[in-house]
């Protein structure tokens, strides 16, 4: 499970793993961001949030806005990137953390 801080919320990766160590999920492509089970890549990353967004949804719960994705989801570029915690697109320029930064 993703570490979360003392108000529950999820933690980011640290530094040393970011673009270093294979995905946990796909064991592809690099962690970028933290997930469910550790440090995910960008489109694992997506894949766990949207499955959580359709549990959330069918449970009748409101689900926030999902906005990561490789391709982005916004224009369509790759130009996508990550550091552990916050996710961009140097395409549009959308940015979003979906994670406090790490200390």
């Amino acid at each position: 499970m993703a570490a979360l801080s003392r108000n529950g919320k999820p933690v980011g990766l640290d530094a040393q793993y970011v673009g270093k160590l294979p995905c946990s999920t796909c064991g592809i492509r690099s962690m970028k961001l933290p997930g469910r089970q550790g440090g995910v890549c960008i489109p694992c990353y997506a894949e766990e949030s949207v499955a959580m967004g359709r549990r959330g949804a069918t449970a009748g719960a409101w689900v926030t806005a999902m906005f990561v994705g490789d391709p982005c989801l916004a224009c369509g570029s790759r130009a996508v990137d990550a550091n552990g915690w916050a996710f961009w697109c140097n395409s549009c320029e959308l940015q979003t953390a979906v994670a406090l930064p790490p200390r």
